[in-house]
């Protein structure tokens, strides 16, 4: 808008003149705006990105990829399997009830069994059940262990298809045994791999004893698994009723988890047990060809040295156990 005229202006042509060009003057000296704050500057240009030389800049690096190694190696059984002491399925007194309760190694396993699990997820047997080799914990081995080196089955209890208590130090005494400890459907696979030609082989033998655990840890499980006893009956032949036995609740870290090598719960189990109780032979998850025939060679064995038969035993023992 035009800067209005005074009255005075009006009246004289000079004093308008005056004004006209004092106007001028202070419109012309007004400040302009720096134009930086609309249009960028020609001197000013955007530098090109390029590498940063700052430190917290992140740096450019190459994707390196890992070349793959194939599935993880399984290692052999490292050890013998069993308690170092001759179980009893006798009922424990009440010095050796309080014996265990100050037993410091006792504690010790207790402690880091809870310490293990709680640092595990919920889902570490299932991932590692899942995996490569279907979650095998060892290669069984390919010969028998050596007695004086071998270890003692521990004492399970539980309720057999007969219904009657039984304990797996009564039902193992004096023959060559095949125990299969199973809890899941993935580990009746497991253990059926293993056992499957060895029953056809030596099934009905004198001497020969085939034992199953079923064991849930869930009490509630454990006992609607007892109400459907007549069920499992229809699956498993009548001359097993009396070896297949169910087994609830915890079992001791200290007795039965840590020296039976029980580190995930979904697989299934399988011990070779001599007459006088000891583990002789052991695997776990699904078999492989070489373990099943391994197995089926040491159950000779030990069939062989229980019935006498030297000839049978000495040329089968020579492809198992040479340093017997």
């Amino acid at each position: 808008m035009p800067p209005r005229l005074p009255l005075r202006a009006l009246t004289s042509p000079l004093g308008a003149a005056r004004f006209a060009s004092s106007s001028s003057s202070s419109s012309s000296s007004t400040p302009k705006p720096p134009s930086s704050l609309f249009t960028p500057s020609s001197s000013s240009k955007t530098p090109k990105a390029g590498p940063s030389s700052s430190p917290s800049s992140p740096a450019k690096t190459k994707s390196v990829q890992t070349k793959s190694t194939g599935p993880p190696v399984i290692p052999p059984l490292p050890r013998p399997l069993g308690i170092p002491v001759p179980p009893t399925s006798n009922p424990k007194s009440w010095s050796q009830r309080k014996q265990e309760l100050l037993d410091e190694d006792r504690h010790k396993a207790k402690r880091k069994a809870l310490v293990k699990e709680a640092t595990q997820g919920y889902f570490h047997d299932y991932n590692r059940a899942k995996g490569a080799g279907g979650g095998k914990l060892w290669i069984a081995p390919n010969v028998l262990i050596r007695e004086d080196k071998a270890l003692y089955f521990p004492d399970i209890s539980g309720r057999s298809l007969l219904g009657q208590n039984v304990h797996s130090t009564d039902l193992l005494q004096g023959k060559t045994s095949l125990v299969s400890l199973i809890s899941t459907r993935i580990s009746e696979e497991h253990v059926q791999s293993f056992i499957q030609p060895v029953v056809e082989d030596v099934e009905g033998h004198p001497g020969f004893n085939f034992v199953q655990i079923n064991h849930q840890t869930n009490q509630l499980k454990s006992l609607l698994l007892s109400f459907l006893v007549s069920s499992l009956k229809r699956t498993i032949p009548e001359s097993r009723w009396g070896t297949y036995f169910i087994s609830g609740g915890e079992w001791s870290e200290f007795d039965v988890n840590q020296p039976l090598g029980l580190e995930n719960k979904l697989l299934g189990y399988v011990f070779l047990v001599d007459e006088n109780l000891k583990v002789r032979w052991a695997g776990c998850g699904p078999a492989t060809d070489d373990e099943a025939q391994s197995l089926r060679r040491a159950t000779a064995v030990l069939l062989g040295r229980m019935k006498g038969d030297t000839e049978t035993a000495s040329s089968v023992e020579s492809e198992v156990d040479p340093s017997a």
